[in-house]
């Protein structure tokens, strides 16, 4: 079963900190992406969402964050299961392929992810704002650009791709 690290970059101005709303290991935000199916290569035209909440299988206590999917191409049954605790926050001096989460695959492999809504931004004035970074249909990763305390700040550029991670 390959594990996969999701890594997020972007260009932070003026903001000193990047995260999910309550830390890398948050349990409310949502992981956006396409599936890859590893047998017949079958790709989702849509993106599915997997999340620490997002529930499958009621009765299982450790299910929380388990997401099953069927491969319209060949059928196979594939599962990705969310592993916390190797992620980081973006940083101003730290914001290019930063460790977000890990995804263990089976059968099934993220791709295409797509930035979403909870985001938390922390300016270098000391600010929190909490941004949404969803983006449009064409490239699906927002961006961020206003005045706080007078200070103009912006986060663009946002990218995130998932690399093989061995532990």
């Amino acid at each position: 079963m390959p594990r996969v690290m999701l890594l997020v970059s972007a260009n932070l101005t003026n903001i000193e900190l990047l995260q999910p709303q309550d830390g890398t290991d948050d349990g409310n935000i949502n992981y956006f992406f396409r599936l890859h199916c590893e047998g017949c290569g079958w790709k989702t035209k849509d993106r599915v969402v997997v999340s620490f909440n997002v529930q499958e299988g009621q009765g299982r206590r450790d299910s929380s964050n388990l997401h099953r999917n069927v491969c319209q191409g060949c059928g196979r049954v594939g599962r990705i299961t969310l592993i916390p605790g190797y992620g980081t926050p973006l940083t101003e001096h730290n914001s290019h392929e930063v460790r977000l989460m890990v995804f263990d695959c089976n059968g099934l492999l993220p791709t295409d992810y797509s930035f979403n809504g909870g985001w938390l931004a922390k300016t270098t004035s000391g600010t929190e704002i909490h941004i949404d970074l969803s983006g449009n249909e064409e490239d699906n990763n927002g961006e961020y650009m206003g005045i706080v305390d007078g200070i103009e700040v912006a986060i663009t550029d946002l990218e995130g791709k998932f690399v093989p991670f061995e532990v």
